[in-house]
């Protein structure tokens, strides 16, 4: 009689405890459909260790100078999903604080299919995506409430919390101020797994001078994943604060390194005169910080808020961990504290290409595995008066700072070309001056340099 009366409680303590919406044993254990419209399809995101043999390095492709280590592991992950995983059709909610939460991935893929301007799409997505936040919001509220049950919604986020590692505080108010603070880090990232795919592509041309430029300044290749984090390698690329070009140059950084800026040009979009100026900023960074992770996260933020921590913590070991976890959000806020794990994510992406996406194509153009090439006008030139049309095209590709409209150039122009330029109109500048030399300084290559129409 007594085992009778144990058998019953136990089912019963079972099933009240199952019953509990936060603590309770799971019962639904099958996967949650995903839910459709006619412009968007939702999926829960279920994360899985698949992808960690890419981040550890499986095949030994990647500097040891730049480890995915356990603390940058998550977000790291995080990126690495958004660069070869979620194409520009999809957008992933996730928490910015814990980017290891991911609530759900909405996937627009019928709405880019649709006969409508590329910028219409984009705007109706975002809209879209913003409706879908204020429903979790609405979900974290529900269960910052602590309901005795839960909606099916607001169970998938207790599902993603868990596959997240997440624990949940046991008292009512903790779960409160739990959930309440969930709802404030709410954020939305769309993919880029197909701008990084062109990317490499539209660097191919480069990438025989970029390795060799590196590695004669001495700079570890892995550094030329930074034009893909900034523009996904777009030398056109402009951005609302003003950046500009493949590495996103700043008005004020490009000064200390390219020629004035004027009205009608801006080295900032040549591909070739930029990455100098990166090669030679990044060199001055690991001068000034003596380690790559603070060197790389100063080419976004800037050194002198890094070397402040520093000195705050007056210690000659600080590493970007301590920074993050000694720097307020005010001085160092989301996009500064996740560069560099986008930074080692786009790393390893690069590392394994082949593996990551397919299709991949050599580029176009003959001419992809030659050097690139710098000159210098010595007096003004018109271009389709001295060129042939093959050059021209040549020149036309390289220097996305030149418009087809400026007929004439400058004594002065810097054009970067993998074609011989006629001597008697450019001065060709000898690649030791690449190394040595800001191009800001190379007009004083010209003091002596005469141009001949002969």
């Amino acid at each position: 009689m007594i085992l009778k009366y144990s058998l019953v409680s136990l089912i019963i303590l079972l099933f009240v405890t199952a019953s509990d919406p936060f603590f309770g044993i799971d019962l639904s254990w099958k996967k949650p459909p995903s839910e459709e419209s006619a412009d968007v399809v939702e999926h829960l995101w279920l994360r899985t260790d698949v992808f960690k043999p890419y981040l550890l390095d499986y095949d030994d492709r990647v500097s040891n100078l730049f480890p995915v280590d356990d603390y940058f592991y998550p977000n790291v992950l995080f990126w690495f999903l958004i660069y070869t995983q979620f194409e520009s059709n999809s957008v992933v909610i996730h928490d910015k604080a814990d980017l290891s939460i991911i609530y759900k991935v909405l996937d627009f893929s019928s709405l880019h299919k649709k006969e409508l301007p590329r910028n219409t799409i984009y705007v109706l997505q975002d809209k879209i995506a913003e409706d879908k936040v204020e429903e979790l919001k609405r979900d974290l509220e529900e269960l910052s409430m602590d309901p005795y049950s839960l909606s099916t919604t607001s169970r998938n986020i207790l599902r993603a919390l868990k596959q997240a590692g997440i624990t949940l505080p046991t008292s009512k108010s903790d779960r409160s101020i739990f959930f309440t603070e969930l709802k404030k880090n709410l954020r939305t990232q769309t993919g880029q797994k197909n701008f990084i795919k062109s990317g490499i592509v539209e660097s191919l041309p480069y990438q025989s001078f970029l390795f060799r430029l590196f590695a004669d300044k001495k700079l570890p290749k892995e550094l030329l994943a930074i034009p893909f984090l900034e523009s996904s390698f777009n030398p056109r690329a402009h951005s609302k604060v003003s950046a500009a070009g493949a590495w996103q140059f700043m008005p004020l950084i490009s000064s200390y390194f390219l020629p004035k800026r004027t009205t009608n040009l801006d080295y900032r979009f040549n591909i070739g005169l930029s990455s100098l100026a990166a090669a030679k900023l990044l060199d001055e960074n690991h001068r000034i910080l003596k380690s790559w992770d603070l060197a790389v996260t100063a080419y976004n933020s800037g050194t002198k808020h890094l070397l402040k921590t520093k000195r705050e913590l007056n210690r000659s070991d600080v590493t970007l961990e301590d920074v993050i976890k000694h720097s307020d959000s005010k001085h160092f806020g989301f996009a500064s504290k996740n560069f560099y794990s986008e930074f080692l994510a786009l790393v390893h992406t690069l590392a394994y290409q082949e593996e990551l996406f397919d299709g991949l194509h050599t580029h176009d153009r003959k001419d992809v595995n030659e050097e690139l090439r710098y000159f210098m006008a010595k007096c003004s030139v018109k271009l389709e008066k001295i060129l042939k049309a093959e050059v021209l095209d040549d020149i036309y590709f390289h220097n996305h700072q030149l418009k087809k409209s400026t007929h004439t150039l400058p004594r002065g122009y810097l054009i970067t070309s993998k074609s011989l330029l006629p001597s008697n109109r450019f001065y060709h500048v000898p690649y030791k001056e690449l190394l040595r030399t800001k191009p800001k300084d190379w007009g004083r290559f010209l003091r002596g340099q005469s141009c001949s129409t002969r």
